[in-house]
């Protein structure tokens, strides 16, 4: 591919949860502009075949390869943090993107289920930041990213634990970014919304119907492609904006909730009904009675 001068030509970069979805749009991404990129999950089929495409996207003096890790073993990630920083020969970017969505009633869940979405969306990114944080220090610049969600911003019906790993992101970041600005790196936190990803599709395969209705009937949540939202997100890392945002509808809902949050307690609300009066008229659920 020709060379696409940008300012992340020559950039070194790693990706944990880079084989697919997001984590592999900001990939293609950095790839387009000249970047070379570790990228790190748990699948090594999927990893090798998404750095052969970035091979064939990116620049010729760039370097693309995988390190096979579960970000909720610190050991693994350490191993992996070795990997890049000898096979780049050091690191501008850290991209936390790992992570998965599983919705289901409080009382439906597994305990499982809590610890799981912690230990991968949340302890994932700090495994991660612990593993490299010693080289940023010593570095003294660069850019670490932790992606969280929209529903770290406000929760709904279904995604009491999935938010709750989401939001703990955030308040760790905030901690995190003043600890890092002494030393000269930023942390950024990025919030997608609902992405059309393998990963959203497997989450839609034992997702309550309830939480399905109210997503298909939401006035403010739309499905978006991986290459708008890697696109959105190449154009705000260079900001200096904490907090960065996919597309409109993401800003109006972190508006709505940091401005008028009892309306949106309301709104939600109204959307949660409707979707169970919808259900009711499918016959799929009844009202719970009142006590």
């Amino acid at each position: 591919m020709k060379s696409n001068h940008s300012q992340f030509a020559g950039k070194k970069v790693f990706i944990s949860g880079g084989s697919s979805g997001i984590g592999k749009g900001f990939a293609v991404e950095f790839a387009k502009r000249g970047a070379s990129v570790i990228l790190s999950a748990r699948n090594e089929k999927t990893l090798k075949t998404t750095v052969e495409e970035l091979r064939e996207i990116g620049h010729k003096n760039a370097i693309f390869d995988f390190a096979i890790a579960d970000v909720s073993e610190p050991k693994q990630v350490q191993k992996a943090a070795k990997k890049t920083l000898k096979v780049l020969n050091g690191l501008d970017l850290l991209i936390c993107n790992s992570g998965y969505a599983k919705a289901g009633k409080v009382g439906d869940l597994k305990e499982s289920d809590f610890h799981q979405l912690m230990d991968v969306n949340f302890f994932g990114h700090v495994n991660l930041i612990r593993a490299f944080q010693e080289h940023f220090l010593k570095q003294k610049y660069g850019d670490i990213v932790l992606v969280s969600s929209m529903l770290a911003t406000f929760s709904i019906y279904g995604y009491g634990a999935y938010s709750a790993s989401k939001f703990a992101i955030t308040g760790f970041a905030q901690s995190l970014r003043q600890e890092m600005m002494l030393h000269g790196v930023r942390v950024k936190v990025f919030l997608p919304p609902t992405t059309d990803t393998p990963g959203l599709k497997k989450e839609n395969q034992d997702k309550p119907d309830l939480v399905k209705e109210i997503e298909m009937g939401s006035t403010i949540n739309t499905v978006h492609s991986v290459e708008k939202v890697a696109n959105a997100f190449m154009n705000w890392l260079p900001k200096r904006k904490f907090l960065g945002y996919a597309t409109w509808d993401s800003w109006l809902q972190y508006f709505l909730v940091r401005h008028f949050p009892e309306w949106t307690l309301l709104i939600a609300d109204a959307e949660l009904k409707s979707a169970q009066k919808r259900l009711e008229q499918k016959g799929k659920t009844k009202t719970p009675k009142s006590e």
